[in-house]
């Protein structure tokens, strides 16, 4: 999009802490020009499942500062692995 000049809207089907985190980091990464929109999927649940997630705050998203995307997983929220591989 950015190698056309499409403005884009930045989100995923469904989230919560975890993907609001990715989204905000990919909506910093844009060009301000470009970015039509983001959404902060965590403010549409009920269950936070990671500490440090970004919140909207006056309409407005950023992204944590903190090194990878800013989170810790609640792994207790998050429940018993469905799949492992080592």
């Amino acid at each position: 999009c950015v190698s056309l000049g499409i403005a884009m809207t930045i989100e995923d089907s469904w989230g919560g802490d975890i993907i609001t985190a990715a989204i905000s980091h990919l909506a910093h990464s844009t060009p301000t020009e470009l970015l039509f929109s983001s959404t902060d999927f965590n403010s549409y649940v009920t269950v936070s499942i990671a500490d440090g997630a970004p919140q909207r705050q006056d309409g407005k998203l950023a992204a944590s500062t903190a090194p990878g995307l800013g989170i810790t997983p609640k792994m207790d929220a998050l429940g018993d692995a469905v799949f492992v591989t080592e």
